[in-house]
């Protein structure tokens, strides 16, 4: 089998537009997906299980089991070409799974270069407008395996809440953006003479942290900063509006870790929303 490009979907250059907007090809966030690798690996048996996505060029490890990768290297963040010879490239061409117990045995895939007696299920994970973004693969290097259709429709129902996630990260972006936008717009009409530096300054101190003095002169003199007692650059009653205004008040966060039990209650629990 030559090495050639693998095919592309009829809607490629919007799909992988789409992929681009959730901003994770270059910041890859494997929290948000392990847990459903880890439970479709669960499911099905199969040795390994990978969520990866696929922009115009290659594909992009998102998140992965551990163990029993055809790539014992392979690690998030890796990026792949997508090649004639990545299987998983062409899960994004049918919005129904490409499965295959004995890849050996497979009319089409027989002749792979690492093709063997091994199973193979690849899902596709396709978001709200109709775009396969990613796939979500499984081998089972130690031999053929066969899922029954009660575990075909498990996978699907993870994939699709995979689909819901990367739709609310396109979300947010554009919302991130939008208030940007925003932003900049408060922050002009407040001053014309500001400039985008000026900016990127404010939102500095706005976030905690203490730029260079040299970057804060206009904004001293703008009057929307101004030095404490103890010398320090804090802003004035006109940055605290302004930071009101611009929506970037500071807001406490908080974290949730998951350990042990807790994570072993959460993947019980997602059995118990899938099998309904």
């Amino acid at each position: 089998m030559s090495v050639g490009l693998a095919p592309r979907p009829a809607n490629e250059e919007q799909r992988a537009r789409a992929v681009v907007k959730t901003g994770l090809i270059d910041a890859p966030n494997p929290d948000l997906f392990q847990v459903y690798c880890d439970l479709a690996k669960d499911i099905t048996g199969y040795g390994n299980a990978t969520f990866s996505l696929f922009d115009g060029e290659m594909k992009c490890e998102m998140a992965l089991t551990e163990g029993g990768h055809p790539d014992p290297a392979r690690k998030v963040g890796d990026r792949v070409p997508r090649t004639e010879t990545n299987i998983c490239a062409y899960v994004l061409l049918d919005p129904e799974p490409l499965i295959m117990p004995d890849i050996s045995k497979d009319p089409i895939w027989k002749n792979h270069p690492n093709a063997g007696p091994q199973g193979y299920a690849g899902f596709p994970v396709i978001n709200k407008d109709n775009f396969a973004l990613g796939t979500l693969c499984m081998f089972n290097l130690e031999g053929p395996k066969h899922l029954s259709q009660h575990q075909i429709d498990l996978v699907k129902k993870i994939t699709k809440n995979i689909a819901h996630l990367l739709d609310l990260q396109i979300e947010q972006k554009e919302m991130t953006s939008q208030k940007m936008l925003e932003a900049l717009i408060q922050f002009k009409k407040f001053d014309k003479k500001l400039t985008i530096a000026d900016l990127e300054t404010f939102v500095s101190i706005s976030a905690g942290l203490t730029p260079d003095k040299t970057e804060t002169n206009r904004l001293l003199e703008s009057g929307l900063c101004k030095l404490s007692g103890e010398g320090a650059l804090v802003f004035s009653t006109e940055g605290i509006n302004l930071q009101r205004d611009m929506k970037l008040e500071a807001k406490p966060m908080k974290k949730i870790k998951m350990t042990g039990d807790d994570a072993n209650k959460l993947i019980d629990q997602m059995f118990s929303e899938l099998e309904q």
